[in-house]
């Protein structure tokens, strides 16, 4: 019986150093990171446990400052105007002849610029890090409007601009809204913003990212999309 139990524990054990083993295999095991400067995307190597660590570390930072910038605001409405001004203060346009760097939304925070869709994609970041979901869409014409969900309706905001849509009672304009009253485009001909609506049917389109890109910064998010594209569900 003693001889048996000892002969248990051994395979046990070496089961155990094999799960272990193979885990620091995998962990070690290459894998591919990507960035681009100036639309030239370039690839490199790195240990699959350096990414993970690297995420983790992004998501923690992105908690942290969505959490500082919100702190003592008790509405949704509150946060999203604060992360969009804070977003308009610390998050420049690129200058002119600057490289446009491409690969984390950590990183456009660091440097404090950002081309095109990047501070939209900040701004929609950090407000669904500050519990607030919001998506950001390039629309046919090139614009790139973001989108927060304040009690239960899309509002829209343009980062580029810095322009918060309105209604005329001075509430945050919905998508809906947005997309009957195309007069509030600022700096476009009538007849374009008619054209814009009627040609593209965004605004109006009720359909919304699942799962948000700002959610796959989350880690159990990230896994649970990860574990539904391995297995094509």
């Amino acid at each position: 019986m003693v001889k048996k139990r000892a002969i248990a524990h051994v395979v046990a054990g070496v089961a155990l150093l094999s799960v272990i083993l193979a885990g620091a295999g995998w962990l070690t095991a290459p894998s591919i990171t990507r960035q681009a400067v100036n639309f030239e995307v370039s690839t490199r190597d790195v240990p699959r446990y350096v990414k993970i660590l690297d995420f983790l570390d992004r998501h923690y930072q992105y908690g942290e400052i969505a959490a500082g910038i919100t702190r003592g605001l008790t509405s949704d409405r509150e946060r999203v105007l604060a992360v969009f001004e804070w977003t308009q203060r610390n998050i420049r346009q690129t200058p002119a002849g600057w490289p446009i760097v491409d690969d984390h939304i950590l990183h456009i925070i660091i440097r404090g610029h950002g081309a095109g869709e990047q501070p939209a994609d900040v701004f929609t970041t950090l407000t669904t890090y500050a519990g607030v979901p919001a998506y950001w869409r390039t629309l046919p014409n090139g614009w790139v409007l973001s989108f927060a969900r304040i009690d239960g309706k899309w509002r829209v905001f343009d980062l580029i601009s810095g322009t918060v849509f309105r209604n005329a009672r001075g509430d945050l304009e919905t998508r809906e809204e947005l997309a009957t009253n195309p007069d509030i485009w600022i700096g476009v001909e009538p007849e374009d913003r008619l054209r814009l609506v009627a040609s593209s049917g965004y605004l109006s389109d009720a359909s919304v990212p699942t799962p948000l890109r700002a959610e796959l910064q989350m880690p159990w998010p990230r896994l649970a999309f990860e574990v539904r594209q391995a297995i094509g569900w």
